[in-house]
């Protein structure tokens, strides 16, 4: 009688090891799916304008006035963190750092006319893309709730645009986040930046 309950209770713990290698392996593969789908990219291309960018997958693509790209992340709260790209004419002949530096003057001068309390922070050099110079503007700004029917408070706006040169033309990418967004989103549009094929 004993050797039957040892036998069975050895089995026991043999079934519930099975269990738990079987559950940790499950956990393994759902990550291994999770980490392959948040690393994959959707591409947005366009002839006219020569840029090529890759964004992050399940953003949406949105139309936008004097914009060449515009994505925006469905889930990041009240206000979509979002990436945006403009084409400025510039003179391919002039200083690139001067340049770069009265493009994201202009646009910053645009931006105090859309939102609230605007106040640009600082233009200051940027990292080298491609071996070329850039220039980058980060700015604030309050954006309120335009809707008669719903109350919300207002939202707090970081914003930092990227400015690079490539022949007569300026390109002008821009991250806006909300302040509680703009920390974890930040990097990510640095890659999406220096990812980005310009022509």
């Amino acid at each position: 009688m004993a050797k039957k309950v040892s036998g069975r209770m050895t089995r026991d713990r043999w079934a519930d090891w099975a269990v738990i290698g079987v559950v940790v392996v499950a956990l393994l593969l759902g990550w291994g799916v999770m980490a392959l789908a948040q690393g994959q990219r959707g591409i947005y291309a366009d002839e006219r304008t020569g840029l090529t960018v890759r964004y992050p997958q399940g953003w949406l693509l949105k139309a936008g006035e004097n914009l060449a790209f515009q994505a925006v992340d469905p889930a990041s709260g009240d206000f979509k963190t979002t990436y945006q790209v403009r084409l400025v004419p510039i003179d391919a002949a002039a200083a690139v750092t001067p340049t770069l530096a009265s493009v994201l003057n202009n646009a910053s001068l645009a931006r105090a006319q859309e939102g609230t309390a605007y106040r640009l922070f600082d233009i200051v050099e940027g990292q080298q893309i491609g071996g070329q110079p850039t220039m980058e503007a980060t700015y604030v700004y309050v954006v309120e709730s335009s809707s008669l029917f719903t109350q919300r408070l207002p939202v707090v706006i970081l914003g930092l645009d990227v400015a690079l040169a490539r022949g007569d033309r300026a390109y002008l990418f821009s991250l806006l986040a909300s302040e509680d967004n703009f920390q974890k989103a930040e990097p990510a549009f640095r890659q999406f930046v220096k990812s980005a094929e310009v022509r």
